[in-house]
């Protein structure tokens, strides 16, 4: 992170491309800095003011957060990231301080884009709409709409090189390009990222679980760094529980001198998930 920053501070770049991790990072960087030097309360004032002068048709982000924007050289008006999606939160704090943040979804077999956030219609709950080049659809999608994303267009691949079987199983009958990526479409035709089929938990209870949704809650947490959510099985090999191993900040843990960090941990994680159904807590 070090590293990058200071290149932001040399280079100040105008546009940023990079993976949703980065966004992790810096989102929890900021309000640890924040935080550290009790301007947090200022932070999140500046936030409501800000949206309440954007109703009314009044810019003052660049100015209302000039100290953020100087730590990213001072220029960055635009983060473009793909490769997993975002947490909401995060994409609207950065449109909240002034810095656009677009997310998308590709694939390499799809050249590689498929679907992307349009800075007119941007909502980061989402990886945006598919290009007008590309169809999209959900097959066989769930009680709440998840399906694996099929693609359809002069995008997708021909083919793996001289390998017809691993082609054959690429492809629906119909000639729909299986992602092997979990999602739903909205209203809107939005497309929503909700996990890797290969990912996928089905509970012995018969509901489906998908690890990225819960790990991105744990992953809020301000003192954790890294969590994966896998399955527990029983004695007879079904999935009847879940496990997250969780990966913690120990200079902020030190810091803010928590003492039981597994119960607090605990604790956090209960309501961090709390907001989610309780087969996925």
């Amino acid at each position: 992170l070090g590293s990058v920053l200071k290149n932001l501070a040399i280079f100040k770049p105008d546009y940023i491309y990079l993976v949703p991790a980065f966004t992790e990072v810096f989102y929890k960087k900021i309000w640890e800095n924040a935080e550290k030097e009790g301007k947090a309360d200022t932070l999140r004032k500046g936030i409501k003011i800000s949206r309440m002068l954007l109703k009314l048709g009044i810019d003052k982000r660049r100015t209302l957060f000039a100290s953020v924007h100087k730590a990213f050289g001072g220029n960055l008006r635009e983060i473009v990231c793909g490769g997993a999606p975002i947490r909401p939160e995060i994409g609207q704090f950065f449109n909240d301080i002034g810095i656009t943040l677009l997310n998308g979804y590709g694939i390499t077999e799809c050249s590689p884009l498929v679907s992307v956030n349009p800075i007119m219609f941007n909502d980061p709950k989402t990886v945006g709409i598919p290009l007008k080049c590309a169809e999209v659809k959900i097959d066989n999608p769930d009680e709440e709409g998840n399906g694996e994303i099929l693609v359809k267009g002069d995008i997708v691949m021909m083919g793996d090189y001289k390998n017809p079987e691993q082609t054959a199983e690429a492809f629906t009958e119909d000639g729909w390009f299986k992602t092997g990526d979990l999602g739903t479409l909205t209203k809107y035709g939005q497309l929503v990222i909700t996990g890797r089929k290969k990912n996928l938990i089905v509970l012995k209870n018969g509901k489906n679980v998908y690890p990225e949704e819960i790990e991105n809650y744990i992953a809020a947490i301000s003192y954790v760094k890294d969590v994966i959510v896998s399955a527990i099985l029983n004695e007879d090999g079904h999935e009847d529980g879940l496990l997250a191993e969780v990966f913690l900040n120990k200079d902020y843990i030190e810091e803010k001198k928590i003492e039981n960090v597994e119960e607090t941990l605990k604790n956090d994680i209960r309501s961090s998930c709390e907001p989610l159904p309780a087969y996925k807590q």
